[in-house]
């Protein structure tokens, strides 16, 4: 999903109605998917013109529907909402009374739904002063001044993070940073992660490594900063966000470049040579894998030094679209990746004495099993 920086930076009036307004271009903003509308342009929509403004409200509706139904969809580290909150509202929005909501939501009572009412209602309360003392805040700071904007950019969903960063950042030792980096960058540092931690300080310890292949001192624009980081993870957009509340990373107000932050340390020669080091000693299991697609039993087989590390990238290279075999990547698409199992086949275990050539056997394992399974064609997706 697109999110434009501008969602967490525009007023609550123009959150509401889904766009603003950019004077330096001239140009209606989508605050959903970026898409711009050039004032003084006339558009057409089933054979009527539409002037810029009218015609973006128009975009909204019907290539997102509504504000509320885009906002509530948002993700509960966004909203602070949990999903029966979100179906309450939802229900309160569609204009159902208490009663038809207890049927609907299949128990529970009309003094339960009374209660949700009343918690919500206290809840928009503590949003409104949250609001109110972040803007005195704000002015107290000096109004106007990039000490300012900055500021306001990292309230804007970030102000435990930034507090986090500044005053106890975080207490990382060599070793929970080297254990760290080892548990999500399973390929080696310089390859993708398996996933984004859940654990603020997990969080920082993995942007803190993914800054380090930018460049100190360059200025970055957005498409140069995204093709970056999609290398390492697919929602790229959720690290740059990340980047930024956590000060490793600052940007231009409008988002037209992007720069590491000269407080940020680089990772030293010494560092790098330790993980490197780390990565290399530590024992990962090697073999032969099969990926079974559990709704038609077609197969792929494959070998890996790390079995972990390759059914990790086999969900990267299939996720972004980067298979050779396009049959293999469209039921991966359309069947979703929980349709797919990854196994283990055969295991070859490293000997501590004597020569051994790892990537010899590996061939001759998975000429073995290929020969007996014939994965082609209907039967599975690896290519003649």
């Amino acid at each position: 999903m697109y999110e434009s920086d501008l969602l967490w930076r525009v007023p609550l009036e123009e959150l509401k109605r889904g766009y603003t307004w950019d004077e330096s271009t001239d140009t209606f903003i989508c605050l959903i998917c970026g898409d711009q509308f050039q004032k003084g342009m006339i558009y057409r929509a089933d054979d009527l013109y539409y002037e810029a403004e009218k015609f973006t409200t128009l975009h909204i509706a019907n290539e997102h529907g509504t504000m509320f139904h885009y906002l509530i969809g948002l993700n509960k580290k966004l909203t602070g909402l949990s999903d029966l909150q979100k179906n309450l509202l939802q229900l309160f929005y569609e204009g159902h009374s208490d009663n038809e909501i207890v049927s609907k939501l299949d128990g529970g009572s009309a003094s339960t739904i009374r209660n949700h009412r009343f918690a919500l209602r206290e809840k928009e309360k503590q949003a409104r002063l949250f609001v109110a003392i972040m803007d005195l805040l704000e002015k107290k700071n000096g109004s106007g001044s990039k000490k300012s904007e900055r500021t306001s950019r990292q309230h804007a969903g970030a102000v435990h993070r930034t507090v986090a960063v500044r005053d106890n950042n975080f207490s990382i030792t060599d070793k929970e940073y080297q254990d760290t980096i080892l548990k999500y960058f399973i390929e080696g540092p310089d390859g993708p992660i398996i996933s984004f931690p859940g654990k603020e300080k997990k969080k920082f310890i993995v942007l803190q490594h993914i800054v380090s292949r930018f460049k100190a001192g360059r200025r970055y624009t957005e498409k140069e900063v995204n093709a970056q980081l999609e290398q390492v993870y697919a929602d790229y957009v959720t690290l740059r966000r990340y980047m930024i509340e956590y000060e490793l990373m600052d940007r231009e107000p409008d988002g037209s470049a992007y720069w590491i932050k000269e407080e940020v340390t680089p990772m030293s020669k010494e560092k790098r040579k330790e993980l490197l080091l780390a990565y290399k000693e530590t024992k990962r299991p090697m073999g032969i894998y099969q990926i079974r697609n559990t709704v038609n039993g077609k197969i792929f087989i494959g070998s890996s030094r790390n079995l972990d590390g390759r059914w990790n990238r086999h969900q990267f290279e299939l996720g972004m679209g980067m298979e050779r075999n396009k049959a293999f990547e469209s039921e991966w698409k359309e069947l979703g990746d929980k349709q797919f199992a990854f196994e283990t086949l055969e295991l070859l275990e490293e000997r501590m004495e004597g020569y051994q050539d790892i990537d010899q056997e590996l061939e001759t394992m998975l000429a073995k099993w290929i020969e007996k399974l014939q994965p082609f064609g209907e039967r599975g997706y690896n290519l003649l």
